[in-house]
């Protein structure tokens, strides 16, 4: 529940006369300064201070005004308009309008107001309509805080899948006959989506082992035959290299013959070409032999190659799960953090377990912004930006270190932009 308590003070007239500022003030950027030169109606007129700290003046043009008191900027307008365009000009200069102020964070009417002389944090709060949500910034914690269990819910379903991915590869790369869950039994999330990971997990687990065996099996098979081939290659080379014997005999045999002229010639030559086809196909089936032999050793080559290849796919994708976990192991936690500093901006927990509201007030200070921690009696100057509580976590809320929340940056673009359009739309002098 979200921490709302009313203020209430009187009634404030808005459209009262601006009070004089005190001449010891110092002129602020988005102040409007009214000047007056006496007689001169054409050279009198308001200006607004822009983000340079200038206000343009006729005759003059542009003049530094920013971080001047009344009496300072009166003598500033004196010296430029004394001696050539008027002598001895009398200049009376008023603030017509001061800076006005921010009001953001937890307040029902976030928004810019008019500066009055003496305004309170209180004051700024009870223009704003008081500490407490809108309906447009309830809805929009509630829709962070969906968005912010839905983000929880992935990461934790991402988790999941994770581990039971590490599991199936685990078991893969241990050539395991099934996969061990037992690392995710401690696991507190829905049990039928859990056993839906796991059972695809286990599809994903049979299909790919099914998958190393057929494609190691389809080289195994080529090796009997293969082994049979190189077999009878070497059978043939035995009944050959036998008859290569017997013919070598028998040309012995004819050699003799023919030394004692018992032998014919044609017969001889016939006995040499047999040898020469014997010593032929002697020579291809050894050929044959070491031809099969070789595939053999390519058939064992590619099935070693195919359990690297797969192991390697494993060990690949193993390691990148493993990267994965390692990352979520740093998300889960600040999203869990997340989620819980939703749930309190959201008022999902007890009265008591609810933060007080802290009020920052950030105020300019030459180029730099200065940020106090403020109480309801804190009196605000032109410009300042009131910050009530935070509708989202703050950095501290997200940090397990409680870093400081860093200044609303988009309010101060805010405030510049606003008050460079004011000045942009001012006219550089009016008449009196």
């Amino acid at each position: 529940m979200l921490l709302v308590f009313a203020l209430h003070i009187s009634s404030i007239d808005l459209a009262a006369a601006q009070p004089a500022a005190p001449k010891a003030y110092r002129i602020n950027t988005g102040d409007k300064i009214a000047v007056n030169v006496f007689g001169q109606p054409d050279l009198s007129g308001e200006a607004t201070v822009d983000q340079s700290g200038k206000i343009r003046l006729p005759l003059i043009g542009d003049l530094q005004a920013a971080n001047l008191t009344l009496t300072e900027i009166e003598a500033s307008i004196t010296k430029a308009l004394a001696p050539d365009y008027i002598r001895n000009p009398t200049v009376n200069a008023r603030i017509a309008e001061y800076a006005p102020i921010y009001v953001l964070g937890l307040v029902r009417t976030p928004g810019l107001y008019p500066y009055r002389e003496g305004l309170s944090v209180l004051g700024a709060i009870a223009r704003a309509g008081g500490i407490g949500a809108s309906e447009a910034q309830q809805g929009a914690a509630l829709g962070a805080l969906l968005q912010a269990e839905e983000k929880l819910r992935l990461l934790e379903v991402s988790r999941i899948v994770l581990l039971a991915r590490r599991a199936r590869l685990t078991a893969l790369q241990n050539d395991q006959e099934q996969i061990d869950f037992r690392e995710m039994s401690a696991i507190t999330f829905d049990p039928a989506r859990i056993a839906q990971i796991q059972d695809s997990e286990q599809l994903a687990f049979a299909a790919e082992r099914q998958a190393l065996r057929q494609e190691t099996s389809a080289l195994e098979q080529q090796l009997p035959r293969l082994e049979a081939e190189i077999a009878s290659l070497k059978r043939q080379t035995e009944l050959e290299q036998k008859q290569r014997g017997l013919n070598r005999e028998m040309m012995a045999d004819y050699e003799q013959l023919a030394k004692s002229g018992l032998a014919r010639k044609s017969t001889y030559i016939e006995v040499r070409r047999e040898e020469a086809r014997i010593e032929g196909n002697v020579g291809r089936l050894e050929t044959d032999t070491l031809k099969a032999e070789l595939q053999i050793g390519e058939v064992q080559f590619k099935i070693v190659e195919l359990r690297n290849v797969y192991h390697r796919r494993v060990q690949t994708e193993l390691r990148d799960t493993e990267k994965s976990l390692l990352e979520l192991t740093v998300s889960l936690p600040a999203a869990h953090r997340l989620r819980a500093a939703y749930a309190r901006q959201a008022g999902m927990l007890t009265a008591d377990q609810t933060p007080q509201a802290a009020i920052t007030v950030i105020r300019a200070s030459g180029t730099t912004n200065v940020k106090h921690e403020a109480a309801l009696d804190f009196l605000l100057q032109p410009g300042d930006i009131v910050q009530i509580g935070s509708l989202f976590p703050t950095t501290s809320e997200l940090s397990p270190e409680g870093t400081a929340e860093q200044a609303p940056d988009a309010a101060l673009r805010s405030r510049k932009g606003s008050t460079a359009a004011g000045v942009a739309s001012q006219p550089a002098a009016e008449t009196n």
